[in-house]
């Protein structure tokens, strides 16, 4: 994997990280739009993975994370190391033609675990008290539970918030709150299940979308529902006006091209 890098690889590497820390910047300053923002930033580092390769991604990944600390200090590198992760690793699994299934439990798993250890780093490092950060939030949530328990008293479920829900969740919050070092990743796995699901989808529709030979996502009767979907919106918008702009004639290529394989996959 370690070799010289042609000067298009460091040329295109190099501009295609700018564009990643572009999107970064974008969904950290701008309030409207931020989570879009946010999903392109991956997409920008799986495309470099997809056209030169894992090792000038990696590259491309030391670029950004320079220029992203000059531009806006050291705080902006662990959630533009995340996207940019995110991104090289699922530019590697479209490359490498890895199953659905090991692309998003791998994802998910290494996507914990670096949140995991972002918040053990904080611990150490910034010194903040992530135990008293837990005494209090703990506290928060059984002065929640309180108020739940009088809103319940006064529209008559008292008794039963008391003998039946407090006791569960009093006993979850302790087990919780105890064996938090787990809980939190456990957490962390069930959150980010549907946001590796989510980027996965989007990355692999744009790199479709931008003509790379990749499986397609999800596939099956999902791929076969979201087509209907497709075909059947892109019928309804007219030919003129809104019909003529770049996305909507390529989301009209992609029906094609799904359709096509589609029908290739049948014969």
């Amino acid at each position: 994997m370690f070799r010289k890098l042609t000067a298009i690889e460091i040329a295109e590497g190099a501009l295609l990280a700018d564009v990643g820390v572009i999107f970064h910047l974008l969904a950290t300053y701008i309030p409207i739009g931020k989570a879009i923002f946010q999903l392109l930033a991956p997409i920008v580092f799986a495309i470099i993975v997809l056209r030169r390769g894992f090792y000038t991604g990696l590259m491309s990944l030391v670029v950004a994370l320079f220029t992203i600390s000059i531009l806006s200090g050291p705080h902006g590198i662990p959630l533009l190391l995340l996207e940019a992760g995110a991104g090289l690793y699922l530019g590697l699994t479209m490359r490498t033609r890895r199953s659905h299934f090991f692309t998003i439990i791998v994802g998910t798993f290494s996507g914990a675990l670096a949140s995991y250890l972002l918040v053990i780093l904080a611990d150490l490092v910034l010194g903040i008290p992530l135990l008293d950060l837990l005494k209090g939030l703990q506290l928060t949530i059984n002065y929640g539970l309180g108020l739940v328990g009088a809103l319940a008293a006064s529209i008559g479920f008292g008794p039963v918030w008391h003998y039946t829900f407090l006791p569960f969740f009093l006993a979850l919050s302790t087990l919780t709150f105890t064996y938090w070092w787990i809980a939190y990743y456990i957490i962390s796995w069930v959150v980010l299940l549907p946001v590796v699901i989510v980027v996965y989808y989007i990355t692999n529709l744009f790199a479709r979308m931008l003509g790379y030979d990749v499986r397609p996502f999800p596939g099956g009767w999902i791929e076969t529902l979201l087509y209907n979907i497709l075909r059947g919106t892109l019928r309804l918008l007219p030919k003129r006006g809104i019909g003529k702009h770049w996305m909507i004639a390529n989301l009209r290529r992609e029906v094609r091209r799904m359709g096509i394989a589609r029908q290739r996959a049948k014969s």
